[in-house]
């Protein structure tokens, strides 16, 4: 199991492929295994990095005391740094997305390029449930048991509307994922919910991307016209029929958008 070893704990990855460099970010509650059929894809033409962010996956959960997206923003960094890693290309999903932006607006010099993928770049854009979780007493109640029914019984009816072409990929994939603390799930949605990068956004001078589904329930898809107007020179996909999770449901055109993206 591939890790490294950070301030604030361990830090679980997986690397696989060979060529450029790029780092996918996962989103919100997912861990590397988000990235799992794009890293199948194109292990023989790049080198994938799938980080799992502080409180999730097989990450730190213990030593940390706080899980904000400017923290994660933080740790892509030490990352590259703990693996030799100067200058890469990067992606995220979701809450991955909008720290790939972060990390490209905080450190410019460590980002060739950065693209997104169902990412909010304003939090509002969030749906009413996920901003529910910020709360911790709802959140409480959701993550209730050993084996979590209540949240597992959501997630099973939730998934129709998240991933209209994969529901039982979606559920089967959040369900092996739920090991993360009350204070991840908390805390890194609460700050989510209060990004706004619009002002920052016309700082970017690297090539960038944004890959959005028209039937995503979690992000609202005006995110791409948000992208769009604020990120100078980027290009901007809405993919039709796609969820939030847009390299599952319509995988080809995923595939050609994150091609595209690493050529440019």
């Amino acid at each position: 199991m591939p890790q490294i070893v950070t301030d604030h704990g361990l830090v679980h990855y997986e690397a696989v492929g060979s060529g450029p460099p790029v780092i996918l970010i996962h989103g919100y509650t997912q861990s590397w295994d988000t990235w799992r059929s794009t890293i199948e894809t194109f292990e023989r033409h790049y080198r994938m990095y799938a980080p799992d962010l502080w409180g999730f996956g097989l990450s730190d959960k213990e030593r940390r005391t706080s899980f904000k997206v400017a923290d994660f923003i933080d740790l892509i960094p030490q990352f590259m740094d703990s693996l030799g890693l100067t200058r890469v290309a990067l992606m995220g999903h979701s809450m991955g997305g909008t720290t790939a932006l972060g990390v490209a607006l905080k450190y410019p010099d460590r980002v060739r390029k950065v693209a997104v993928v169902g990412s909010p770049i304003v939090g509002s854009s969030l749906s009413p449930f996920l901003k529910l979780m910020a709360v911790r007493a709802f959140a409480n109640v959701m993550l209730l048991g050993e084996t979590k029914p209540l949240m597992r019984a959501f997630i099973r009816l939730w998934s129709y509307l998240v991933s209209p072409t994969a529901p039982d990929e979606f559920y089967n994939r959040y369900i092996g994922n739920m090991r993360y603390s009350l204070d991840s799930f908390v805390e890194s949605i609460d700050s989510l919910r209060r990004v706004d990068l619009r002002p920052q956004l016309g700082q970017l001078s690297i090539p960038a991307m944004g890959i959005y589904g028209t039937r995503d329930v979690i992000v609202n898809p005006n995110q791409e016209q948000v992208f769009r107007r604020y990120v100078p020179h980027g290009r901007a996909y809405l993919i039709k029929g796609a969820g939030h999770f847009v390299m599952w449901d319509n995988p080809a055109e995923f595939n050609q958008a994150f091609q595209e993206f690493m050529e440019m």
